[in-house]
């Protein structure tokens, strides 16, 4: 019966160490995939936004939105956007894709970006990034403004702003000027 009773409890020992491995395989977590970060937190249809100073600078509202806080950032795909401006005119804009930065709270567009402004200003570009710190808007590449009230045509490759394009700064690219045609020819 000894004999028994020792077969028995090495069978049991055996079927322990071979269960205690089969759990330690099988409770492995998946490994992360190659191409996604490991702390990735998925969204659909949420929005981001940035006060100063108690003032809301700009809200943006995405159909998808995915934080990265391995790097610090958010990407967002189909975007509304709003700009709010300190005089109360506000630059809502439309872009198929953006990057905000959580440490600076810069912001860059990308895709083909369409601005339109309540006081009749229409921007177009490839790329729009806003500045947290210089507070500045930056339309870039093919950059096209205009203000149909002034009869105002402004055309660069980029165009810099920091009160929601009623001044601006244009720049040509690679030696070519930017162009500001204003009255009949700008129509």
């Amino acid at each position: 019966m000894r004999k028994k009773g020792i077969i028995l409890l090495a069978a049991f020992a055996v079927l322990a160490v071979i269960g205690t491995i089969a759990w330690a395989i099988l409770s492995v977590p998946e490994a992360p995939r190659g191409d996604e970060p490991v702390h990735v937190m998925r969204y659909e249809g949420n929005s981001l936004s940035v006060e100063k100073d108690g003032r809301t600078i700009w809200k943006m509202t995405a159909e998808s939105l995915a934080a990265n806080a391995d790097n610090n950032t958010a990407e967002a795909t189909n975007i509304d956007g709003t700009f709010y401006q300190p005089d109360g005119r506000e630059l809502n804009l439309k872009a198929p894709h953006a990057v905000y930065r959580m440490d600076t709270k810069d912001l860059s567009m990308d895709g083909g970006i369409k601005v339109q402004t309540t006081d009749g200003i229409e921007l177009t570009s490839r790329e729009l990034a806003w500045s947290d710190a210089k507070s500045t808007l930056t339309a870039i590449g093919d950059a096209r403004l205009t203000k149909e009230a002034d009869a105002v045509l402004v055309t660069a490759e980029s165009i810099e702003s920091s009160d929601g394009f009623q001044k601006l700064a244009a720049r040509g690219k690679d030696g070519k000027k930017a162009h500001i045609q204003k009255g009949s020819a700008a129509k």
